[in-house]
């Protein structure tokens, strides 16, 4: 009886967490389901995490090495087209901007990203970037429905304007599941190799299964 209202408690729990976790701040999260077995999808958005974010935010527990290795991308391609500052390929994803420019130009220095997809989870950041709107109030001219009063600027309002609804929210997708990525590159690795285990458990449980039988038999 215990065990069975243990487990009650822990489905019920769940079921709590799961009502509450699609809201983005005070808007619902808008649907979104990481893949990040796809590599196309992964190497455009870090094409576009590297040209617009990567100016200010850091990825400082990646390599880029490890990223590219990962992605299916050449070193020599990813470091002659995605490398601005000079960094080796081997090194960590540092930037360049220091606390102290940053404070003075921004008036904060902007936080790594590296394991926001962990902390804010991926249909938050997805949400979050595709709900910026135009607020005269605010220092860089926009706000966001998610996080109100935000201080960093929509640094992807051109392509916004520039780009249809729909190839817009590709850029956003491809973006996210990179970041998604980047917070955990060993998932898909952890999930291969537990389709594995289960496999061989499923043999060994089949042979133990028979083993057992025969035994039995001997002792009748």
């Amino acid at each position: 009886m215990k065990i069975l209202l243990f487990f009650i408690s822990l489905i019920s729990s769940s079921l709590l967490f799961s009502a509450g976790e699609y809201r983005c701040g005070s808007i619902e999260c808008d649907a979104f389901q990481a893949d990040v077995s796809d590599k196309a999808s992964l190497q455009r958005g870090l094409s576009t995490y590297m040209n617009y974010c990567y100016g200010c935010h850091s990825l400082k527990y990646s390599r880029y090495k490890r990223v590219a290795e990962d992605l299916l991308i050449p070193l020599d391609i990813y470091e002659n087209n995605l490398i601005f500052d000079g960094s080796k390929i081997g090194e960590l994803m540092e930037i360049s901007l220091t606390k102290k420019d940053a404070i003075d130009w921004l008036g904060a220095y902007p936080p790594d990203l590296t394991l926001e997809a962990r902390l804010r989870r991926p249909d938050w950041i997805y949400t979050y970037l595709r709900n910026y709107y135009p607020d005269s109030t605010r220092p860089y001219g926009v706000n966001n429905k998610v996080y109100q009063n935000v201080n960093m600027p929509h640094v992807l309002e051109d392509l916004e304007t520039n780009l249809s609804k729909s190839e817009y929210d590709q850029v956003i997708y491809d973006l996210t599941n990179f970041m998604t990525y980047v917070a955990d590159p060993s998932a898909e690795q952890r999930k291969r190799i537990g389709t594995y285990v289960l496999l061989f458990l499923v043999i060994f449980t089949a042979f133990a299964y028979l083993t057992y039988r025969e035994f039995k038999k001997d002792l009748k």
